[in-house]
């Protein structure tokens, strides 16, 4: 199976910091890719990473590349997304279109607990 993976550098999980939960969605997206043995899609040669953060990005590679459908596009969560979907409905339709899955790692963001020292 073939995937790409979005993530969002400006989200926030719970109170931690945005530098925080970009670590954890990068965890827990690869932790996934590895357990349903997803391969990463590579469409620009010079990309850096394996997973996108702009959704307008991807959305020209795909447009560039013309690869057709791709398997899955792997998500932390669908509110890393929401924005996006809201700002840009008819893009995010377009997106979703070249893929046959959009799948959501976890359903919902856990509330981060602050602990006060005592």
């Amino acid at each position: 199976m073939r995937g790409i993976v979005l993530l969002n550098p400006n989200y926030k999980i719970g109170d931690l910091h945005t530098d925080e939960s970009i670590a954890i969605q990068k965890i827990v997206t690869n932790r996934y890719m590895e357990e349903k043995n997803i391969s990463p899609v590579i469409l620009n040669p010079y990309q850096l990473h394996h997973y996108y953060t702009i959704p307008h990005e991807l959305l020209s590679n795909l447009r560039n590349k013309k690869t057709g459908q791709i398997d899955c596009l792997v998500l932390h969560s669908l509110e890393t997304i929401e924005r996006f979907n809201y700002i840009y409905p008819e893009k995010w339709l377009e997106l979703c279109g070249y893929f046959k899955e959009i799948i959501s790692v976890t359903t919902q963001t856990p509330p981060v607990r602050a602990y006060e020292s005592n």
